[in-house]
């Protein structure tokens, strides 16, 4: 039985138990009245041979005909979902004194289950719903029910019911596989702008802004840091007026991109702070023109921005010269914490940043995180920071055959769930062949004298 918040009267059990179930079924309800009400004149008419006839005509119809087959089975989901959400906001006890629940405005089908606009009636809260929101995913047997509150009006929430992982090979509507890069065909781009780097659980393309931040990206081996990386690349080298300067441990991640890197480090240290020191030459000259200026950040018109991407960083950051690590560790602080206004990009990548691998000074300046798939949650609590397993968001729950799938923390305040694009070897060196010719095209190697002196 349905717990209500009314007083047990005849009127209350006539509405709890006639008015609002007839409600909730007015769509079922409706057909089946059409039909008896076509199936009566047919009858009254005919006889009974032409109302079985037309009964029976109409529902195949209805059945042959896609458009109608689509619009009448989305009228039935949307309905029984409407109910399954009702009794679960009933038996979660989110009915106010007047008996009202949050009521669903909009549904969508999603990858992942459903995402659903949510209003909220007067006496109940967004919060209210989202402590609630395990007894809700309990009730509607699903995995997982998301509650977040529209930044502009208090009394709507957008609800994501999770009842799928749509990342599995398996699973019924899945984006697994490969994910291809939406600008890979393109010729040329502006770093400037978003970028897209792969799909959330709704199915939405999820873009990040670089300029400005710094990126750390950590997992276990084989997890699909690199390609998570090379995406961020291939927008840089579409961008002709951006420099690439690559820290490449492996020599091998970055060797594709050759073609468009200004400068390369391979596993060697005393190139990584000669690069370093370079890179804040330049910074220190863009501040002294940004303070002549009287201006605090670059724009497009000061010159190139520059993309830093590092693959294993702890090579460089825990390396076993002492003297040669701590002055690596200082050059990339300091980049890391004055770089983004002079338009210095680190985007940095590792198996495990903790502590004795990648200084905590350094990991807490790189604002955007992405923790692919880890061995424990506190490793991912190390790349995505304190507290989220317990608040049970762990890529330590990120399943072993969904490669590339990751949490994101990067614009907002919760990570999402994402899987990154990627790009074959075939499709990285054409871009970088294109890349490449738009460099030579625009002169790019000359576009900045002093920084070409700082270099």
């Amino acid at each position: 039985m349905l717990p209500i918040r009314a007083e047990y009267s005849p009127a209350a059990r006539f509405t709890v138990y006639v008015l609002r179930p007839a409600w909730l079924w007015r769509r079922e309800i409706a057909c089946a009245l059409v039909l008896a009400a076509l199936g009566g004149w047919a009858w009254i008419r005919y006889g009974l041979g032409a109302a079985v006839g037309i009964i029976v005509g109409v529902v195949a119809v209805c059945l042959a005909v896609p458009v109608l087959r689509r619009t009448l089975g989305l009228m039935l989901w949307r309905g029984r979902l409407r109910r399954g959400w009702d009794a679960a906001c009933r038996f979660a006890g989110l009915a106010t004194v007047n008996d009202r629940i949050p009521r669903i405005v909009k549904i969508r089908a999603v990858p992942a289950g459903e995402h659903m606009r949510v209003r909220i009636p007067k006496g109940g809260t967004v919060e209210d719903l989202a402590s609630e929101a395990e007894r809700v995913a309990v009730c509607l047997q699903v995995r997982e029910v998301r509650v977040t509150r529209d930044v502009d009006r208090a009394h709507l929430a957008e609800v994501e019911v999770i009842r799928r992982d749509p990342f599995l090979p398996d699973s019924a509507q899945t984006v697994s596989g490969v994910i291809g890069w939406p600008w890979a065909d393109a010729h040329r781009l502006d770093l400037w702008n978003p970028v897209p780097i792969g799909i959330d659980e709704l199915g939405r393309h999820v873009t990040v802004t670089l300029p400005g931040r710094n990126l750390l990206l950590g997992g276990e081996p084989g997890a699909g840091k690199s390609s998570a990386l090379s995406v961020l690349i291939a927008c840089a080298a579409l961008d002709p007026t951006v420099r690439i300067w690559g820290l490449d441990a492996k020599r091998l991640e970055l060797a594709l991109w050759r073609p468009v890197l200004d400068r390369v480090v391979a596993n060697d240290i005393d190139e990584a702070i000669a690069a370093a020191t370079d890179l804040q030459a330049i910074m220190d000259r863009r501040y002294e023109a940004l303070e002549a200026a009287g201006r605090r950040n670059v724009t497009p018109a000061d010159g190139p921005l520059y993309l830093v991407p590092v693959d294993e960083l702890r090579f460089f950051t825990a390396h076993s010269d002492r003297k040669k690590r701590q002055a690596f560790n200082d050059l990339a602080i300091d980049l890391a914490a004055r770089g983004r206004a002079a338009g210095i990009i680190l985007a940095a990548a590792t198996q495990k940043p903790s502590t004795d691998v990648v200084p905590s000074s350094l990991r807490d300046l790189l604002a955007y995180r992405w923790a692919m798939r880890c061995t424990t949650k506190d490793a991912s609590d190390t790349i995505l920071g304190a507290g989220w397993a317990t608040a049970g968001v762990s890529a330590a729950t990120i399943d072993t055959r969904t490669p590339g799938v990751g949490l994101l923390l990067a614009e907002g305040d919760t990570p999402r769930r994402v899987k990154s694009c990627y790009l074959t070897d075939e499709q990285i060196r054409a871009i970088a062949a294109r890349g490449k010719a738009l460099r030579d095209h625009y002169g790019h190697r000359e576009t900045d004298e002093g920084d070409q002196r700082a270099a």
